[in-house]
């Protein structure tokens, strides 16, 4: 079932009927390509056949191998390995592995902590309000807030040391 926007369909429109016109791209890109069973399989290096998946079919294979029932909420590029060895491809694996692995509220709660190195923190002091002022944008935050904010900008008084922070939807706003 290969939908009109699919990355495999001129690849198999080219692969079922080459004698018609087609782009240089497509038909160098084809060499690693074959039909078996009606599908679009891709060859290797070393002679094996990964399937060719679409959009919903590999958004539903990442979603098992990241977090089923083996899954062990593995990082984007171990994802993409895996995936590979269960014998699936998509031009954009690795890309998107990683945008899903990221994007895992899960991972995000429970995984390591950055730790940051271990220098002395030196105080600023200042002599009166308002003398020294200082204005942060932390982002771009993944996953955006349910109201779609995606950025923090934050804002220090070093005399009070009192911080506001609002959220904002782009950094444009």
């Amino acid at each position: 079932m290969v939908s009109e926007e699919d990355w495999r369909l001129p690849l198999i429109n080219y692969l079922q009927y080459p004698a018609l016109p087609s782009e240089k791209r497509i038909r160098i890109m084809a060499l690693n390509f074959v039909m078996w069973n009606e599908e679009l399989v891709r060859k290797t290096k070393d002679e094996l056949l990964l399937r060719c998946l679409g959009k919903e079919e590999y958004v539903k294979v990442m979603g098992e191998v990241h977090e089923g029932i083996c899954g062990a909420h593995q990082g984007g590029r171990k994802m993409c390995w895996l995936i590979r060895r269960y014998g699936y491809f998509w031009p954009t694996m690795m890309k998107d592995c990683i945008e899903y692995s990221k994007g895992c509220e899960a991972c995000q709660r429970h995984g390591p902590i950055q730790q940051a190195s271990s220098v002395p923190m030196n105080p600023v002091i200042k002599p009166w309000p308002f003398r020294g002022r200082a204005m942060d944008l932390i982002g771009k935050i993944y996953p955006a807030s349910s109201k779609q904010h995606c950025f923090i900008i934050v804002a220090t008084n070093y005399f009070t040391k009192w911080v506001e922070a609002k959220p904002v939807k782009s950094t444009t706003s």
